[in-house]
């Protein structure tokens, strides 16, 4: 059985109560077989900040001592860090020592905790002997989403504090606060439940030379420890140099005027935004119906990013991408391709030592920089130069969330400490912005390249770039030094995720053409390029591009090295496994019992749709794609809820099909347009036509509505490949979907029916008027 490891926190000073808790320690040691004490001053700190050491053995503790004869900034913070971290905790005092300002009673956070008193180490070894068998105090509260942000108050309201204030206010945050002018004295207990319930924190720390400067920062002190423990959003703002000790100085914001409180608690403002996505506690009205209060979630994973994981569908294909198995994520808009990206990433980036890049670059500034400099290149120089571009940029970004990750950390851990240095020093250049998301540090770069390449070379087309000319156009740092920096750094982490999704939104409207498919291409090669440069230092990599099948299969007939890549698809065929995915939602959303499909269903729907099975009717309008069945029925239950209907109604569903085949018109004519290009509106030529038709007559509406006879063949296929058009089979309607999506199969069946005729689907019949 292991040992209950205990930590003590105590001041460096006076230095008699050190020499007896050291003394008392010891003697609790040698008499106990289960629990072991350790003190700062055993704690490996050479070289160190004392805090970084003393908060990681306050993590590595199963419960925390904290002596409380002198108050002390450091300690008290560490005690509201040990609370928040849920630690079992014990406050001592020696009663020998005089109280010096400011006192317990002042401060009157710890009197309200309690606290056991001692006058030798002989006494204090016996308290040690019982300290682990005190029970955490409870720091599980509520979020208070009404007014989500807590604020310790001065008792002075200066334009320094006043500008906090409203600075709060400005960020459209309500907020709670402890205010000494109408509450003396602070309680433990109600500190804790405060900050608990908060999602963000505001502790203002005021100069040693304001009047009750001590007992503000004191409390202050506290406040912080526990908002850290808690992993709430914290910001600690200090007005002036002093008081804040020199290891807490990088915890800190420093300010020296008013005015620059503006941009701290705009940094603070967006960590309370996150944090308010991270949790979501929304209760049912008691007067709401069942479909009322019924929450599906989201058609886009975008948009349930903290709800999705209660009720995700885990398939083979999201095993096998989180095992490492796949390079390529494939699949139609709506899939469930953003799904795996967020829970891949989500649950990879909860693991401590994994460094996680969720990227999605935007693809019409992509195009944007193609147009500027890259068409201008020489085919060979234009692969060369976007494949040093992603390579930089992925190592650049690779960096980035480093240092964004272990910001905090590597002030407590010495193992990171020097290397994280060294890589914010090569990282930080004057010439590269680092502020923004993604999108825009890669926007801010690609003006650098044009800026670069516009004053060399202007517009003189066909320029051919060799590779000392490419990098010194591109890059703004030491690559050699960074790659080696990030590799010796990673040595120290675990596995190096690169996701990206979204390469394949944005594309201009004429279609993707060859050169726009070479940036795809250059961004896998750059991941695998980027695996094995890590894999010979043994450094775990996993990369996933995520790609919708029309860019993917144009990928794949354009480029070179076709089929190498592992990629997994997200082909849904079955009607069950639809079923599954809203049984999931359906009892995680409205808190029900585990039970079946067959008897949730009945509580939402009718059961039958002119004599059709009415979840069979909408899944086979949704063309097997798990966003379009979300928006759909929810289409189907808005109207039902607007016509106060207890449950969906074929009424409901008429209507909300109606206004789904609208959207879902729109959106396939966007696909469509995106591959083919020229092709827009090219569905609406179908308005009014029948919904059984043959080939001839196909081709016979498109050409009237002006396709080109050269066209007709590829757009067929394309409307076969979207699942617009389908064949009849022994009067069954088949797409290409209950063909496991095979075009080969399709076309087979096709040529051996020559006289077949076609069927459009029925999903899009209401916004084409087309009557059965």
């Amino acid at each position: 059985m292991s040992k209950l490891v205990g930590f003590f926190a105590y001041a460096s000073t006076p230095s008699e109560v050190g020499e007896t808790i050291e003394r008392g320690t010891q003697s609790a040691n040698r008499a106990s077989n289960d629990t072991e004490i350790k003190t700062w001053r055993s704690l490996d700190i050479l070289g160190h900040f004392i805090s970084e050491q003393v908060l990681l053995g306050i993590d590595e503790a199963d419960f925390l001592i904290a002596d409380i004869s002198t108050l002390n900034f450091n300690v008290t913070y560490e005690i509201g860090y040990a609370i928040g971290r849920n630690k079992r905790i014990l406050l001592t005092r020696n009663s020998s020592i005089r109280e010096t300002y400011p006192t317990i009673k002042d401060v009157g956070i710890f009197d309200t905790l309690g606290y056991s008193q001692y006058q030798n180490s002989a006494e204090l070894a016996r308290l040690l002997l019982c300290a682990h068998k005190d029970s955490p105090l409870e720091t599980n509260f509520k979020k208070n989403t009404q007014a989500p942000v807590f604020l310790l108050e001065g008792r002075f309201k200066t334009d320094w504090s006043s500008r906090i204030v409203s600075r709060i206010k400005k960020a459209r945050y309500i907020f709670r606060n402890f205010d000494p002018v109408e509450q003396p004295r602070l309680s433990g207990t109600d500190a804790i439940k405060q900050i608990s319930e908060s999602y963000g924190v505001v502790v203002p720390l005021i100069s040693s030379n304001a009047e009750g400067s001590e007992v503000h920062n004191m409390r202050g002190a506290f406040l912080a420890g526990l908002a850290d423990g808690m992993n709430i959003a914290l910001c600690i703002i200090q007005n002036g140099e002093n008081p804040i000790p020199l290891d807490y100085r990088d915890f800190v914001n420093i300010s020296y005027h008013p005015e620059d409180v503006n941009d701290v608690i705009a940094e603070f403002a967006g960590k309370v935004a996150e944090a308010f996505q991270q949790v979501n506690e929304l209760k049912s009205r008691a007067s709401e119906s069942y479909l009322q209060s019924l929450d599906l979630g989201a058609s886009s994973a975008e948009n349930e990013m903290r709800t999705l994981e209660r009720y995700y569908l885990t398939t083979d294909q999201f095993l096998k991408s989180i095992r490492g198995e796949a390079n390529i994520v494939v699949g139609r808009k709506g899939s469930g391709k953003s799904a795996i990206f967020l829970q891949i990433r989500d649950r990879e980036r909860n693991k401590n030592n994994n460094i996680v890049l969720d990227l999605k670059p935007d693809g019409y500034k992509l195009i944007k920089f193609k147009e500027l400099i890259l068409d201008f290149l020489e085919e060979g120089t234009f692969q060369h130069t976007i494949m040093a571009f992603w390579e930089y940029i992925l190592l650049l970004e690779i960096c980035y969330k480093i240092l964004e990750k272990d910001k905090e950390r590597h002030l407590h851990d010495h193992n990171i400490y020097d290397g994280y240095r060294a890589l914010a020093d090569l990282y930080n250049t004057e010439d590269y912005v680092t502020e923004g998301d993604f999108s825009e540090r890669m926007s801010t770069l690609m003006t650098k390249i044009t800026t670069e390449y516009k004053s060399k070379y202007s517009d003189k087309v066909n320029v051919r770039l060799s590779v000392p000319q490419i990098t010194e156009m591109l890059y703004l740092h030491d690559v050699k030094a960074l790659s080696e920096n990030v590799i010796s750094y990673m040595k120290n982490k675990g596995t190096l995720w690169l996701l990206f999704d979204n390469i394949d939104k944005g594309w201009p409207t004429s279609g993707l053409k060859h050169e726009d498919l070479l940036i795809v291409r250059a961004l896998i090669d750059a991941t695998r390029k980027l695996e094995r440069q890590f894999d010979r230092a043994r450094i775990n990599v996993h990369s996933i591009v995520f790609l919708r099948n029309d860019v993917y299969d144009l990928l794949v007939k354009e480029t070179s090295d076709r089929g190498k890549e592992a990629k997994v698809l997200l082909d849904w065929t079955d009607s069950d496994l639809l079923r599954e995915l809203l049984r999931l939602r359906i009892i995680t959303n409205s808190n029900i019992n585990d039970q079946t499909f067959e008897l949730l269903w009945p509580n939402i729907c009718v059961s039958h749709y002119n004599g059709e099975e009415s979840s069979q009717f909408l899944i086979d309008r949704c063309l097997m794609r798990p966003r379009f069945l979300l928006n759909l029925i929810n289409q189907c239950k808005s109207f039902a809820i607007n016509l106060n209907h207890e449950i969906i109604s074929q009424e409901d569903i008429a209507k909300g099909l109606a206004a789904y085949s609208t959207d879902l018109l729109t959106d396939i004519s966007y696909e469509l347009n995106d591959i083919a290009g020229n092709v827009n509106d090219l569905l609406y030529a179908f308005i009014g036509s029948k919904s059984k038709i043959s080939k001839e007559e196909v081709y016979a509406i498109l050409t009237d509505f002006g396709l080109e006879k050269s066209s007709l063949e590829e757009v067929f296929d394309l409307l076969l490949w979207y699942g617009f058009l389908g064949i009849e089979i022994d009067s069954e309607p088949k797409y290409i979907y209950n063909l496991n999506y095979s075009m080969q199969l399709l076309n087979g069946l096709i040529k051996k029916r020559a006289t077949s005729l076609f069927i459009i689907n029925p999903a899009f019949w209401s916004a084409l008027m087309i009557e059965d």
